[in-house]
C-alpha cells in the first residue's frame, strides 16, 4: 500500500511547487480604469504607471501634434526634467479603422512625433523609447467617433525609476 501512495504524493507535491513558481512569476498588470480591483495610473511614480504625464490625442489619420498636444507635452517635459532618473516608453495607439499594418505604422509615427518633440524640449534621448500598439489596446471599443477619438493617442509608461 505504501508504494501506491508515494507516486500520488510526489505528483501532488510537484504540482504544488509548479503552481507556486507560476504564481510568483506572473506580473501584475496595472490598468487605467478605476473601479473594483483596479488602480489609476495617474500620479503614481512607479514602473508601469504614467506618473503625472498626460495623454496626447491625435486627429484621424494624423501624427502631427496639435497646439493643445504641444502644451501638454511642455508640461510632461517639465515633469520629466524634475524626475531625472525616470525612463519612459511613449506608446502610440490608433482607432480600429485601417489595416493592422497601417495602424501599427501610424502608431509608431505618433510615438516618434511625441518623442521628437520631447527631445526638442530638452528631455534626454536615453530616457525615451517608443512602441506602437496600433489598434491593439483601445480605450473604448465602440465603433463611433467619440470612441475612436479616445483611441487615437500617445501614452507614457514609466519603464525605469
Amino acid at each position: 500500500m505504501k508504494k501506491c501512495y508515494f507516486p500520488i504524493f510526489m505528483g501532488l507535491l510537484m504540482m504544488a511547487i509548479g503552481f507556486s513558481f507560476q504564481a510568483c512569476s506572473k506580473k501584475q498588470v496595472k490598468t487605467e480604469e478605476g473601479g473594483a480591483g483596479k488602480m489609476k495610473k495617474e500620479g503614481i511614480v512607479e514602473i508601469g504607471y504614467s506618473g503625472a504625464m498626460q495623454t496626447i490625442y491625435f486627429e484621424f489619420d494624423k501624427y502631427t501634434l496639435s497646439d493643445e498636444a504641444r502644451e501638454i507635452l511642455k508640461e510632461n517635459a517639465q515633469w520629466l526634467k524634475s524626475k531625472k532618473s525616470i525612463k519612459v516608453q511613449v506608446e502610440g495607439h490608433c482607432d480600429n479603422r485601417g489595416s493592422e499594418e497601417y495602424n501599427l505604422a501610424l502608431g509608431q509615427k505618433r510615438a516618434e512625433s511625441v518623442r521628437k518633440y520631447l527631445l526638442d524640449l530638452g528631455v534626454a534621448a536615453s530616457r525615451l523609447t517608443t512602441l506602437s500598439y496600433g489598434e491593439e489596446k483601445p480605450l473604448d471599443k465602440i465603433d463611433a467617433e467619440e470612441a475612436w477619438s479616445k483611441n487615437r493617442r500617445a501614452e507614457f509608461i514609466i519603464t525605469d525609476t
